[in-house]
């Protein structure tokens, strides 16, 4: 069954609006669930929105002052002092892998500061797979959150 073809003008009118509000994918899955009572995946929800030719506005990400460096994306150097410090949002670091790992839709690292990094992936089914490159890591409930918000965003910005 296709969602598209079940929403009523009305409701493709309302999904409309959540997007041209600046919605992303998935707070547009959220609100399809709470206030349409339409449950569908992630990966359902990109394809809804395909079909209905909507589209997500990027995320706008401001521009580095000239006189700032810029930090590689792919690692994360800490030094001695920084492992000192609690990890917060600030210190997690969110990147996309360029060949995608087999299975998956979407891959890519996530680093959460103190030397501690793990592999993330969406499968087909919109699942998220999680595994620490350190056997027994569990990030934070902080870490996970932040990790959650990195990665909503990067995939907003690659229009996942």
């Amino acid at each position: 069954m296709s969602t598209a073809k079940s929403l009523t003008e009305e409701q493709i009118a309302t999904i409309k609006a959540w997007a041209d509000d600046g919605d992303g994918l998935s707070d547009i899955q959220r609100k399809l669930a709470d206030e349409l009572e339409v449950k569908i995946t992630y990966l359902e929800t990109r394809f809804l929105l395909e079909d209905l030719k909507i589209e997500i506005k990027p995320v706008e990400v401001p521009e580095p002052e000239a006189n700032e460096e810029e930090e590689p994306e792919e690692e994360e150097t800490v030094s001695e002092e920084e492992e000192a410090e609690p990890a917060g949002e600030g210190s997690v670091s969110v990147t996309v892998d360029k060949v995608q790992r087999p299975g998956a839709i979407v891959s890519g690292k996530v680093s959460f500061g103190f030397g501690k990094s793990a592999s993330w992936w969406l499968d087909q089914m919109g699942r998220l797979g999680f595994e620490p490159d350190q056997e027994g890591f569990t990030p934070s409930e902080e870490e996970a959150i932040a990790f959650q918000q990195q990665l909503q965003q990067v995939l907003q910005q690659q229009q996942f």
